[in-house]
């Protein structure tokens, strides 16, 4: 009986200190107002005192931004409860009339997300979470920007296979090895680095959306596997992934097997 009564308790502690643990993770990451998120900044950036004066405002100014951006889908963002309600620029920028008065200018009381993606979180909190798994784009370590892959501004905010540039021409602002071109492209290409890898991060290496052979079966798919073509793969699954043996598997100038 006494053993039972210290289990039972056991499991209650557990499951106390498992849902304290969530209320704590929950309020780190639950969604704060861009005022909120002004007071906490460095005196260098701070707002306080600052009011919404609307995007006409800053517009007076930023007219190119504002050109593409109303086609943006965060043009269309309302923040309620607000004393004037922030729209469009200030949802994100926060209030913006320091700002204004001391005639604009970079660090000049405002938000800057290229510099601080703080503000993008309050949003897109998820992302911040998979920031977080062991491998990642360094966005929370500064090292990089979300901006640097969207363009918050533009109607296409999201680089896809939809995107004018084409579902690849983001990562290789940055990846342009990968690039190509080779004389033997792996047409896996084509469809988009997200075909295989998780853009933000992945508990796989190489940021991988799938971490073994099963990646590659998702497209190399045989009724007859492990019989590939004319060569059969039984017994070379439990050597490794696919890549041990097919190394160059963005393209290859030497080998349509992508090489051995």
């Amino acid at each position: 009986m006494t053993i039972r009564k210290s289990k039972k308790s056991f499991i209650v502690r557990g499951a106390l200190m498992c849902a304290g643990l969530f209320l704590a993770l929950f309020c780190a990451t639950a969604p704060r107002t861009a005022q909120a998120l002004v007071e906490a900044k460095a005196p260098s950036t701070l707002q306080k005192g600052a009011t919404y004066v609307g995007m006409d405002t800053c517009l007076t100014c930023h007219e190119e931004q504002g050109r593409t951006f109303k086609l943006s889908p965060h043009a269309r963002l309302v923040q309620k409860g607000t004393e004037n309600e922030a729209q469009g620029c200030e949802t994100c920028h926060g209030p913006g009339s320091i700002h204004a008065e001391n005639g604009g200018g970079k660090g000049n009381a405002i938000i800057n997300p290229k510099k601080d993606p703080t503000i993008c979180f309050t949003c897109h909190m998820e992302k911040k979470m998979e920031f977080r798994l062991p491998n990642h784009h360094p966005v929370l370590e500064g090292k990089m920007s979300c901006t640097d892959c969207h363009e918050v501004h533009s109607s296409d905010t999201r680089p896809s296979a939809a995107s004018m540039e084409g579902p690849n021409e983001t990562c290789f602002k940055c990846h342009k090895d990968q690039q190509g071109p080779f004389v033997y492209d792996h047409p896996a290409m084509s469809e988009g680095c997200t075909t295989c890898h998780k853009v933000h991060g992945s508990i796989n290496q190489k940021m991988l959306t799938v971490r073994d052979t099963n990646l590659c079966l998702k497209c190399h798919e045989s009724a007859g596997f492990p019989q590939l073509g004319s060569s059969s793969h039984a017994g070379r699954t439990g050597r490794g992934a696919c890549w041990s043996c097919h190394k160059k598997v963005h393209g290859s100038n030497f080998h349509k097997a992508l090489e051995y």
